[in-house]
């Protein structure tokens, strides 16, 4: 009998180290994925830190989110950065290949040009050229009866824009709603305008249903679909749809001859997807302030929700979450410096140039000296496309774009660069970038920050330095291969450039 409780006394024991054991090797493994992430984070692999955390975050509960959350926000913040700049580059690289095919003199035309340049046109905010198009395209009889329908749909967005709303409202209701995708791009377009939110929710769910049922995964349906549930704060659904579909592949692709091939894509997709990259951020810092622990965290959350809400165009809940920052921190006071260089271009946007520059200009004059706080200032000059000479200069004398300064950090130059190329002297732009590349590893995203890369690809395209740039978003694309759009586009006017008719190619 006591051999019995002795062996049950020892099974007892054995269980409890096992299951003490368990824990200490689970607690360590969570600590290594947050580590890994972080890793991920430093080499601006932030799809790979995402993954990992993503992993994590299902093995743990309550407060022990605290520091997972909040270092997935901080990495989805750094997606959406990163993919509002490829954005902002193949906006501009679509605009030149889309115009130059349709100012070709040789060859044929594709028959949904003018749907794409429609498309563009509405993204760049100009809906009375994309009405024209759009018209063009519904006049020319395209063998497509479902890209006939969206260009309805979309000239109708086009009319809801310049102010004619009965009419654009009588385009959709002429518009069959059967088919999914035309369902979802209903959807889409009433989100994109603020109106019919929830209306838009219903289409997107039905439309994914009907699209599961048939087994088709259209690209466009699920972009649109994720989009119109980021406008309905679901976040998460809307994530998990865009993890479901390539991000390198075109919405048509349009066989017109042998040996001629024209990709298109959409316009406004990798802006959608940077939005709601913006907005992922944001759960996920909110949800760090819901939980015990996050008092260490704290005023950074709030520096970075302000970026988030700055990146969403909300200016004014931005001025909020910015403000509260400097009033509540304890952290240097150069973050103030840098709050406060934010909270002058949330008052830029908004229109109050002259209060924007009066912060901009006490920032400078209490931070003459300090690299860190002028970068800071370039780069929202730059965005925002500022001109203030005197200004402009005073930050311009900190560094020289010939050589590099080692006291001198790269992103000084990185954002040295960005002003040159924001006042179009390319050949300085690209000379002083080329300061802060990793001269050992040009191209890798592990020693080279993506947006500065993309940049840098940029000036040398405005140089017509083809085979530069391209280098470059290849070494981008290993990665992130969403830029294949950009990559398409530069080869595109390359090939009208070199021959006119789409043939020639960098190899």
């Amino acid at each position: 009998m006591k051999a019995d409780k002795k062996i049950i006394a020892a099974i007892i024991i054995v269980a409890f180290l096992l299951m003490l054991l368990n824990i200490v090797s689970s607690a360590y493994a969570g600590e290594e994925a947050v580590k890994k992430a972080m890793e991920k984070y430093d080499i601006h692999h932030y799809e790979d830190g995402i993954a990992l955390l993503k992993k994590e975050i299902d093995a743990r509960s309550g407060d022990d989110l605290v520091l997972p959350y909040f270092i997935l926000g901080r990495l989805y913040l750094k997606q959406a950065g990163l993919y509002r700049a490829i954005y902002e580059t193949s906006l501009m690289t679509t605009n030149e290949y889309l115009t130059k095919l349709n100012g070709s003199k040789s060859g044929r035309k594709s028959r949904y040009l003018s749907y794409f340049l429609g498309l563009l046109h509405l993204e760049m905010n100009q809906p009375k050229k994309a009405a024209a198009y759009l018209q063009q395209f519904i006049n020319s009889s395209p063998p497509d009866e479902r890209f006939r329908e969206k260009a309805r749909l979309r000239l109708g967005m086009a009319y809801y824009l310049m102010g004619e709303k009965k009419k654009g409202e009588d385009y959709w209701r002429g518009v069959s709603a059967k088919d999914e995708e035309i369902i979802a791009e209903k959807g889409y377009i009433l989100v994109r305008l603020n109106t019919g939110i929830k209306d838009a929710l219903e289409m997107a769910q039905n439309a994914i249903k009907i699209s599961q049922k048939s087994g088709r995964k259209d690209i466009q349906l699920y972009r649109n679909a994720a989009y119109v549930y980021y406008k309905n704060d679901m976040a998460d659904a809307a994530l998990e749809l865009l993890d479901k579909m390539p991000s390198d592949e075109a919405v048509f692709v349009d066989n017109m001859e042998r040996n001629k091939v024209i990709k298109f894509y959409d316009p406004s997709a990798i802006g959608d997807i940077s939005a709601i990259y913006y907005y992922a951020a944001g759960k996920y810092f909110n949800r760090v302030m819901n939980l015990r622990g996050r008092e260490r965290y704290e005023d950074l959350v709030r520096y970075y929700l302000g970026e988030v809400s700055y990146g969403l165009g909300r200016y004014d809940a931005a001025i909020d979450e910015i403000n509260n920052f400097v009033k509540l921190s304890k952290r240097d006071a150069r973050y103030n410096e840098r709050a406060r260089v934010l909270l002058g271009a949330c008052y830029y946007k908004k229109g109050d140039k002259k209060k924007a520059e009066e912060i901009w200009n006490d920032v400078l004059n209490k931070n003459p000296q300090d690299a860190g706080i002028i970068s800071e200032l370039m780069d929202t000059y730059a965005e925002l496309k500022v001109e203030d000479p005197a200004i402009l200069k005073r930050m311009e004398e900190k560094g020289s774009s010939s050589s590099r300064d080692e006291k001198l950090a790269k992103p000084f130059y990185m954002s040295l660069g960005r002003l040159y190329y924001n006042k179009r002297d390319y050949e300085r732009s690209v000379q002083t970038l080329e300061l802060a590349r990793d001269k050992g590893n040009k191209n890798k995203l592990e020693t080279n920050d993506p947006v500065f890369l993309i940049r840098l690809a940029d000036g040398y395209y405005r140089l017509r330095k083809y085979s530069e740039s391209l280098e470059i978003f290849f070494g981008i694309g290993k990665v992130y291969p969403i830029v294949r759009q950009i990559q398409d586009t530069i080869q595109g006017v390359y090939s009208a450039e070199e021959k006119g008719s789409g043939e020639a190619r960098i190899n």
